[in-house]
């Protein structure tokens, strides 16, 4: 199913022949991953340095503190892996206080002097046919919420001292970040200059400015140096977490809050706690106003869709109310526009595309909902002798490929013993429709299971994982029609129908199953095409049927809007293909089949379960598939809920009610015989392992302790599995870099204002690759933002043009930021160039050392002209004479004016601070 995850990312598998002598017997290929099991263990954070000296654990797969680099660093064979992989940002609650109901049709200013409001207390409007529904931040009687108001949440940009949390706090192992992107993302270069010119500044006296503006307006009043409303202190509830920096990084800003007159309630919370307070209630209900968030990268994309839309956009349901029908729901249908036509790649370019994402930053900085602290220099720690380590430059060591690749060399059981911050949260929610939104739990999970496509760890492009694919398209501007034998799940009727005739899409892509069907899962069992078409059918129904929409609206939320692009389904059973039309179009053609991917993940019989017991049943079990207030989220590896599926299945046996509903979703592919055998099959699985989830990658999860909070995985070696180890190594990357850069003008390496400058830039890296550049004045301002021209595979020329020096002040330092990109390496490499231009004195100097050697040149002219004369013929001139005395006249003539120019511009140049300065 499409859910929108902080980073979608992947790799590109090679195959090769070894040829055997006939007379050599041929060694058995071990399928599955490098490793024979996994010991995983929950190592708390300040016990992770004493874990790696004693050797309890070979590798930490969450992020130390920067503390630790420091104290590790020193001990002979232990590597360091480093990745951006981690983001720290505040998310404020923009709720309003109240809603006010009025009969008639009102503007902000007709409503807020119907209620007795200042008109700036009003934060939004709706409108139906007979009343108005007004949004108040702030009423009388009510309270106010500052973060309602866009102003305030705009100032907190300027309460965030960026540079102390990422160089004190995170003692260099962080970089500020001003937007949902870092120098460290490929879409970096498209935004850079927005980037640049909202690089907030640590202003608190600016940021008071602002809040006071906005509070002002609406009534609060401040007193002794405390904010008021409505005659009591405003207080702002600060959800603090406490397991890393953010613990300070919280503190530092709950002090600044206080310095500006908020009373501040500082609540302390670990990560399930502060998870089900946040994301698990209604926003109106001001349980938390403010909240350090963290996110982990799950790899890298070459082209965002999913990030903007995560951070920015209400539709997706990351944004506060998190798209649950019962909440206030944070809205705003621009920027809902914008990220859904990025998302749905409703552009017919790449240009287009990049507009479309320069307009959604802008807007989404604007609001504020979040606003961004660093981005993490994650450092994960391994011990030297653990090999086969991919370094993901999205994830890092977290990377989908290093847990399977991992082996400890020349340790006989091969185990690998693996550390994490938790291995099990009681918020950690294993199942496929709504779970795995936390890093400890997807951690294990990608271990699991084998996706269809992943991104390249190194340049973000979709690429196959266990399907290959071939993509067809009509797109950005024709359509193809769709043939009548495809077909579309109706949740109505829930029945494949075949589509209408005359139905059309853009693109097709038709997927080889062939490493998925007929494989095992780790049960035993075979994977069929049952379990694709029954786990697509299962999405439809989720999403439009009536009844479970209603139940999950935050999973349809962001599904529905990959759903609507897709035309139909063909499924050929006995060649093991899928055949998906979407109207979709990407210029890059990996993204349209990624677009249209679906894995078989787990058992269709799970899913049916699932569906019994988080939706049919929900009055009776209190589960759901995505978090909700006053339910659980159903889990496939929390025990209760592990028994509820035991005891479900065991009713399915020789059920013929429960196989024909299978069989809506399946097409009817499933027989009586095969749905029992899969049945006895999970019974039998949990009855071993006391765990319900099974999939089919390359390691099998057989233990989940969710008191001692350890787990173990095994290796899945049946020899219907695709993968051998090695198949997923893609060990370290060439990065980017700016080798040389050198300045041409007529001062050497500086540039005189308004005369031409030439930059050469050599990078190096591999190719092909760009470089744009930024040039800025010493306040920061934006001077020129372009791409460099491309002379080589290795060199550039930046070319100032006399127009854009002139506007340069003499004697001045500015900055030349350049930025490299690759196709092959994703992550931008950015370098920042200081740029001198020429004093006064050093121009009027070049000017007098010109003008003395122009005299000279006119010097040597009479002289020679001279020469000539007395060179003439005593007797009458000839016409050679009179030519060649012509021409020596004319020669010193150019010079004369050359010389009188240099005057000129000399007196010009003189005289041209003056003007400026008037």
């Amino acid at each position: 199913m499409k859910k929108l995850v902080l980073a979608l990312l992947i790799p590109l598998l090679v195959l090769s022949i070894i040829h055997v002598p006939i007379t050599t017997q041929a060694q058995e290929v071990v399928k599955g991953p490098a490793s024979d099991r996994i010991i995983m263990k929950r190592v708390p954070i300040d016990q992770v340095p004493e874990a790696i000296k004693n050797k309890e654990i070979d590798l930490y797969m969450f992020n130390l503190r920067p503390a630790q680099v420091e104290q590790l660093k020193e001990i002979e064979g232990l590597v360091f892996y480093q990745a951006p992989a981690g983001l720290i940002n505040l998310i404020l609650n923009p709720a309003p206080v109240a809603v006010e109901v009025l009969s008639g049709k009102f503007d902000a200013i007709g409503a807020a002097a119907r209620i007795g409001v200042p008109k700036d207390a009003v934060v939004g409007l709706k409108h139906n046919e007979t009343h108005t529904f007004v949004y108040l931040g702030a009423k009388p009687g009510a309270g106010i919420n500052p973060f309602a108001f866009r102003d305030v949440r705009f100032a907190m940009n300027y309460l965030i001292d960026r540079e102390t949390a990422a160089y004190t706090i995170l003692k260099g192992l962080g970089v500020p970040m001003y937007t949902f992107l870092s120098q460290f993302d490929p879409d970096y270069s498209v935004i850079a200059d927005i980037i640049a010119q909202n690089e907030f500044r640590y202003d608190p006296a600016y940021a008071d400015q602002l809040i006071t503006q906005a509070l002002q307006r609406v009534g609060a009043t401040k007193s002794g140096g405390k904010w008021l409303y409505d005659g009591q202190p405003i207080s702002l509830k600060f959800i603090i977490r406490i397991e890393d920096e953010r613990y300070d990084i919280g503190n530092m800003i709950a002090t600044d809050l206080e310095l500006l007159g908020f009373d501040v309630q500082r609540i302390y919370m670990r990560f399930a706690d502060a998870i089900a307070t946040v994301y698990g209630t209604d926003p109106a209900g001001f349980q938390w106003h403010i909240y350090t968030e963290g996110w982990g990268k799950g790899g890298i994309t070459k082209y965002d869709s999913g990030t903007i839309s995560q951070f920015c956009a209400p539709w997706v349901g990351y944004m506060p109310g998190w798209q649950d029908s019962t909440y206030w729901n944070y809205e705003h249908p621009e920027i809902d526009d914008i990220t859904l036509k990025i998302y749905q790649a409703q552009y017919k370019s790449r240009e287009e595309r990049n507009e479309l994402y320069r307009s959604g930053t802008r807007l989404c900085i604007e609001e504020s909902i979040r606003a961004w602290v660093v981005t993490r220099l994650n450092t994960w720690v391994v011990w030297d002798y653990v090999k086969g380590l991919t370094k993901d430059l999205g994830a890092g060591l977290r990377g989908i490929w290093n847990l399977r690749e991992a082996y400890v060399e020349g340790r006989e059981d091969k185990t690998l013993r693996v550390g994490h911050l938790w291995v099990w949260t009681a918020t950690s929610e294993w199942n496929v429709w709504g779970g795995f939104t936390d890093v400890y739990s997807v951690d294990w999970q990608r271990a699991t299971y084998d996706p269809a496509m992943w991104n390249h760890p190194f340049n973000g492009i979709p690429m196959p994982f266990r399907v290959s694919y071939v993509v067809l398209t009509a797109g950005p501007d024709g359509n193809m029609t769709v043939p009548t034998t495809a077909k579309i799940f109706n949740a109505a009727t829930d029945r494949w129908e075949n589509v209408p005739e005359g139905t059309t899409a853009v693109s097709k892509v038709v997927f080889d199953l062939s490493k998925y069907i007929g494989a095992k899962y780790h049960n035993g069992i075979e994977i069929t095409m049952a379990d694709v078409i029954g786990y697509i059918a299962m999405i439809y129904d989720l999403v439009y049927d009536e009844y479970y929409s209603t139940l999950e609206p935050r999973i349809v939320s962001n599904t529905k809007p990959w759903l609507e692009t897709v035309k139909g389904w063909e499924f050929d059973v006995q060649n093991k293909r899928m055949t998906v039309y979407v109207d979709y179009w990407h210029f890059d053609e990996n993204y349209i089949a990624s677009w249209t991917d679906v894995a078989p993940i787990n058992p269709i019989e799970i899913h049916v379960a699932t569906f019994e017991l988080a939706l049919d049943r929900r009055n009776e079990t209190n589960l759901v598939l995505f978090r909700r207030s006053g339910y659980q989220t159903f889990s496939l590896v929390y025990p209760d809920h592990v028994t509820l599926v035991r005891n479900t299945l065991a009713t399915y046996i020789n059920d013929n009610a429960v196989l024909e509903r299978a069989n809506k979703y399946a097409d009817g592919l499933l027989t009586m015989t095969e749905w029992n055998q899969r049945i006895q099959a999970y019974i039998n699985w949990i009855d071993t392992y006391s765990l319900a989830w099974i999939s089919n990658g390359p390691f099998m999860l057989t233990k989940m302790d969710t008191v001692a909070n350890e787990g173990e995985m095994r290796a899945f070696r049946d020899p219907t599995y695709p993968f051998k180890p090695g198949d997923w190594y893609f060990g370290s990357p060439t990065p980017s870099a700016v080798k040389r850069v050198m300045i041409t003008s007529d001062i050497p390496n500086k540039i005189v204002p308004g005369r031409q400058a030439v930059v050469r830039v050599e990078v190096s890296g591999i190719p092909p690759l760009y470089l744009k550049y930024m040039l800025r004045d010493p306040s920061g301002q934006i001077l020129m933002f372009a791409e460099a021209q491309k002379i080589d595979d290795f060199h550039f020329t930046i070319t100032m043009d006399p127009e854009l020096t002139a506007e340069l002040e003499y004697g001045t330092r500015y900055t030349l930021q350049l930025i490299v990109t690759s196709d092959v390496v994703a992550t931008p490499e950015i370098a920042r160039i200081p740029v001198d231009t020429a004093t006064y004195a050093e121009v009027l100097n070049l000017q007098q050392e010109a003008f003395q050697r122009a005299i000279g040149e006119l010097r040597s002219a009479i002289q020679a002209l001279g020469n000539k004369v007395d060179a003439l013929p005593r007797n009458p001139a000839t016409p050679e004479d009179i030519v060649d005395l012509r021409a020596a006249i004319d020669s010193l003539s150019t010079v004369v004016y050359a010389t009188l120019g240099l005057v000129v511009v000399t007196l010009v140049l003189s005289i041209m601070p003056l003007i400026r300065k008037k």
